[in-house]
C-alpha cells in the first residue's frame, strides 16, 4: 500500500540532535582532506605519478556527482537514517583502502569509493541537519550545510598534516585508520536519531534515482555565464587538494609536510566564513565583490610563486579563499532567485554537472602538464586560467542580469 511521504513535525528539536547530525557531517566530510597533504609521501616514498595525483581527485568527483544527480532525493523517500548511515559506512572502508596505499591503484579506487561516500552524505546528512534544526536558531542550518564541505575538508587536511608531521612514517596508515574509526562512531550516533521523514513507497525511491538536470527559462539567460564564475572556484579548489601541497614543497621551500596542509586549509576555511559574513549583500554585489577579491587573490599566487614566498602565498590562499565564498554564494543566489520554487533540484543538479566536470578535466590535463612543463609553469598557465574565468563570468553575469 502507498504510504504518503511527509515529514516528520516535532514541537521541540533538542539542539544535541542536530549538534550530532552536524558532527557526522562535517566528519565525512573531513574525511576527503585527509589525502592531499600524504600526496606529497605517495610521490617521495612510492613514486606515484602527478597524473595519478590530478586523476584521483577527478575520479573521486565522478561518483560523488553521480550520487548528487542519482541519489539527491533518496533519502525523501527511505529516510535520513537509511541513506546517511549506509554514506558513512562506505567513507569507512574508502579510508581502509586508503590506507594502504602503496601505488596509484589504491589510491584511485579509495578516493573513488570516498567520492560516493561524500555525495551521499551531501544529501542525506544535509537534509538532516536542516531536519533537526531547532526552530528558534533557524540560521544554523545554512552555516553548516554551506560551511560543512570546505570546512570538513580544512580540518581532515590539518589533521593528516599535523600527523605527518610527527610521524611521517606511520601517519599514512594511521591517518585513515583513525579517520575510519571516527566515521564508525558517526555511523552509530545517526543510527540512534530520530527519523525525520516517513518511508514512502520503493517505486517512489527507485523513480527518485532518475537525475533532474533542468534549468528553467527563467534562469538561462545567466546560467552560462554564472557557471563560468562557479566553475573556476571549484578548478582552483580542484588544483588547491591536489597540487598545492607539492608546490608548498618543491617550488616554495618548504621542508615541512604541514605547510602543505595549510595552504589547503586557508583556502577552503576562508571561503564559508567570507561567504556567511556577507550574506545581507545583495545577489550581484555578492558575486562581484567576491569575484574581484577572488581575482586579487589569485594574482598572488603567481606573485608568491615568482618570488618563492610561503608567507605571501598562505596571504593569497586567505584572500582568494575569500573571494571564492562571497562569489560563489552570490553566484548561487543569482541562480536561484532566478528559478521557480520547484526547480531549484534541477539547476542545482545543472551547476553541480557542469563545475565537477570542468574541475575533473582541468585536474586530469595539469596533472598531465606537470610531468610536460614542471608544476611551477603549470601551476601559472592555470591560475591565468581561473583569472579569464572568474573576470568574464563576473562581468557577463552582472551585465546579463542588470539588462534582464
Amino acid at each position: 500500500m502507498l504510504r504518503l511521504r511527509t515529514r516528520t513535525r516535532t514541537t521541540a528539536r533538542p539542539l544535541a540532535t542536530f549538534t550530532t547530525a552536524s558532527v557526522a557531517f562535517v566528519v565525512a566530510c573531513a574525511a576527503a582532506g585527509v589525502p592531499a597533504p600524504l600526496y606529497v609521501v605517495y610521490q617521495q616514498t612510492y613514486g606515484v605519478s602527478t597524473v595519478a595525483l590530478t586523476g584521483a581527485f577527478a575520479i573521486y568527483i565522478l561518483p560523488l556527482l553521480a550520487a548528487l544527480l542519482c541519489c539527491g532525493s533518496l533519502s525523501d523517500h527511505l529516510g535520513r537514517r537509511w541513506v546517511g548511515v549506509p554514506a558513512l559506512l562506505v567513507g569507512a572502508v574508502a579510508c581502509l583502502v586508503l590506507a594502504t596505499v602503496d601505488s596509484a591503484a589504491p589510491l584511485i579506487v579509495g578516493r573513488a569509493v570516498q567520492g560516493l561516500s561524500v555525495g551521499l552524505a551531501l544529501s542525506a546528512l544535509g537534509a538532516f541537519v536542516v531536519d533537526l534544526t531547532p526552530p528558534s536558531r533557524p540560521g544554523l542550518a545554512g552555516a553548516v550545510t554551506s560551511g560543512a564541505p570546505p570546512g570538513g575538508i580544512a580540518i581532515g587536511a590539518l589533521a593528516s598534516g599535523a600527523a605527518v608531521q610527527l610521524a611521517p612514517c606511520g601517519a599514512p596508515v594511521w591517518s585513515f585508520v583513525v579517520v575510519a574509526a571516527l566515521l564508525v562512531l558517526a555511523a552509530l550516533a545517526v543510527l540512534l536519531l530520530p527519523e525525520t521523514v516517513t518511508r514512502g513507497s520503493r517505486a517512489a525511491a527507485v523513480r527518485s534515482l532518475k537525475p533532474v538536470v533542468r534549468v528553467p527559462a527563467s534562469a538561462r539567460p545567466v546560467f552560462a555565464l554564472v557557471c563560468l564564475l562557479v566553475a573556476a572556484t571549484y578548478v582552483l579548489g580542484g588544483f588547491t587538494q591536489a597540487l598545492s601541497p607539492s608546490l608548498a614543497v618543491s617550488v616554495l621551500g618548504r621542508g615541512d609536510l604541514f605547510s602543505g596542509a595549510l595552504t589547503v586549509a586557508v583556502y577552503h576555511l576562508a571561503g564559508p566564513i567570507a561567504g556567511l559574513s556577507a550574506n545581507r549583500l545583495r545577489a550581484t554585489r555578492a558575486l562581484a565583490g567576491g569575484a574581484a577579491g577572488l581575482v586579487a587573490g589569485v594574482a598572488g599566487f603567481v606573485g608568491a610563486i615568482a618570488v618563492g614566498s610561503f608567507a605571501a602565498y598562505l596571504a593569497a590562499a586567505m584572500v582568494a579563499g575569500a573571494g571564492f565564498g562571497v562569489a560563489f554564494a552570490g553566484a548561487m543566489r543569482v541562480l536561484l532567485e532566478r528559478s521557480p520554487d520547484g526547480a531549484h533540484a534541477g539547476t542545482l543538479s545543472a551547476v553541480y554537472l557542469f563545475c565537477y566536470l570542468a574541475a575533473a578535466v582541468t585536474s586530469i590535463l595539469a596533472g598531465v602538464a606537470v610531468d610536460v612543463w614542471g608544476l611551477a609553469p603549470v601551476a601559472v598557465v592555470l591560475f591565468g586560467l581561473v583569472i579569464v574565468m572568474v573576470a568574464v563570468g563576473a562581468v557577463g553575469s552582472v551585465l546579463r542580469v542588470r539588462s534582464t
